[in-house]
């Protein structure tokens, strides 16, 4: 390497020192770039794990409610169909049954007979209640209410609303008078201190149950709102002539919705894996050094990195096997009460051409509405039953012919999650994809060995830098005697 010296009058310490660094600092580069590359490969799975924890943890637990795979709806016919309104639970038996509202229940209450000529910010003392240790105490269904002696009918009135007494009290100020309300219907009464009744002039009406007839059973209940084999009835009017039937089915538009909603979302996940385990892997590629981003301009770092950041998970072992098992649980047979089905030759769904790489399509509507219309039952436990096996290397794989289609999955995905967390150090549970990573992985200490060498190699690398500007330095001020001497010799 030439030394360039101006004249006589030193040497461009800083450039030579540069230029020698360059080549030293090579294997900086290199561990600094081999750590970027690993962090982008862990940024990576953790987006991938969060989608997983998703489909499993959300996805999945919406599908295998009763509500969406098994759902059922009632509705109300006849001449007394206004009367109630419905409402199937996840329990309701399919039928149907005849229901007539004799009456509905009401609240027992206790309202003013008269005004008390006051208003509610009068004391309750000006309406003759006396105090006691400098409280006055009232009693509501057997609660005892104290209040400050100072207290005013709106003081009263609020206490007894933030009571455990079970009634809801109003005072209107223009009528002047008080009432009080049972939260709760059906038979019964409101008890009261006789101060509280008779200082307001509270006279009580019992609360009743209603009465209904159910397929000709007359019956009551304390609420206006019950349930009957699985579905909520909810009484609006008393009419006695006239009959409401409500019919309970199956409600085949909600689980061909709910089918349709997992096809859409395992199709969303098998084509996010498939092209991250089939995405180009562009070796000349490498992470930008520090000096490297210096000489391109934003954009083209951007579609630099881009090109590194590619393939980086290119046929990973655990996304490859997942999506195995995936595949596998929708080729194989699952059993339900003795008898066995497919997925793929039952329903009328289909699984899509090579190119498509596994993905699902519904090609028969009309064969999976008969099927869940003939057989609901049978639909729900293929979708959602436990595996009776006992033995670990079996039960709920995607081969065990016992474990519902969403089980299998489950499985599957939660030994992905394992795995990642395992290796990676994401978490099992978070849907963040900015989640910090556990510190304990294999990953992690591979980052934790990088940076050690990175800064033992940096540090030996700072020391060789500061003897060279030394070393340029001793032979700057060498050469800087050697030209003053040479021009006391010639200048004499």
């Amino acid at each position: 390497m030439a030394i360039r010296i101006s004249g006589f009058s030193g040497l461009d310490i800083d450039s030579l020192v540069s230029d020698l660094m360059k080549a030293k600092r090579a294997p900086l580069d290199k561990l600094n770039q081999q750590k970027t590359k690993l962090e982008w490969q862990r940024e990576q799975y953790r987006s991938i794990n969060a989608k997983l924890v998703d489909f499993r943890n959300n996805k999945l637990f919406n599908y295998s409610l009763s509500s969406a795979i098994n759902g059922k709806k009632a509705t109300v016919s006849g001449d007394g169909a206004s009367a109630i309104t419905v409402k199937a639970g996840t329990t309701a038996l399919e039928g149907s049954m005849s229901l007539k509202v004799n009456r509905l229940a009401t609240a027992a209450s206790a309202v003013s007979t008269d005004g008390v000529g006051k208003t509610s910010t009068a004391k309750l003392t000006e309406l003759g209640f006396t105090a006691s240790n400098q409280k006055i105490t009232v009693e509501v269904n057997g609660k005892s209410i104290e209040l400050d002696e100072n207290a005013t009918i709106g003081d009263l009135v609020g206490a007894i609303n933030a009571s455990d007494a079970g009634v809801t009290a109003y005072f209107d100020d223009v009528a002047m008078k008080l009432s009080l309300t049972s939260k709760k219907t059906g038979a019964g009464t409101i008890t009261m201190s006789s101060d509280l009744q008779s200082k307001f002039k509270l006279a009580g009406t019992a609360g009743v149950n209603a009465e209904v007839v159910i397929n000709g059973i007359t019956t009551q209940r304390d609420s206006n709102t019950f349930t009957v084999n699985g579905v909520e009835i909810t009484l609006n009017a008393a009419d006695p002539a006239k009959t409401a039937t409500i019919k309970v089915s199956t409600d085949t538009d909600k689980i061909v919705e709910t089918i349709k909603t997992f096809i859409n979302d395992y199709n969303n996940l098998i084509d996010l894996l498939n092209k991250k385990l089939s995405e180009e892997r562009y070796r000349n590629y490498e992470p930008l050094t520090a000096d490297q981003k210096k000489e391109l301009k934003d954009s083209e770092i951007e579609l630099w990195e881009e090109k590194a950041k590619s393939g980086l998970l290119r046929n990973d072992l655990t996304l490859t096997n997942l999506v195995n098992d995936l595949r596998m649980s929708v080729y194989s047979d699952i059993v339900v009460n003795g008898k066995t089905y497919n997925l793929l030759k039952d329903f009328g769904i289909e699984s899509g051409t090579w190119e498509q790489k596994g993905k699902l399509i519904l090609k028969n509507e009309d064969q999976l509405r008969s099927m869940i219309e003939s057989n609901p039952d049978v639909v729900m436990a293929f979708f959602t039953q436990k595996s009776t096996s006992t033995d670990p290397k079996v039960k709920d794989k995607p081969t065990d012919s016992n474990s519902g289609l969403f089980t299998r999955f489950s499985e599957a995905i939660m030994q992905a999650i394992n795995h990642l967390a395992e290796k990676v150090g994401t978490s099992k549970f978070s849907t963040d994809e900015t989640a910090a990573f556990l510190p304990n992985s294999y990953m992690g200490e591979q980052l934790r060995q990088l940076d050690l060498r990175i800064s033992d190699l940096t540090r030996r690398l700072n020391a060789m830098e500061n003897r060279y500007y030394l070393q340029f330095s001793a032979m700057e001020a060498s050469i800087n005697r050697y030209t003053a001497m040479s021009s006391s010799l010639f200048g004499s």
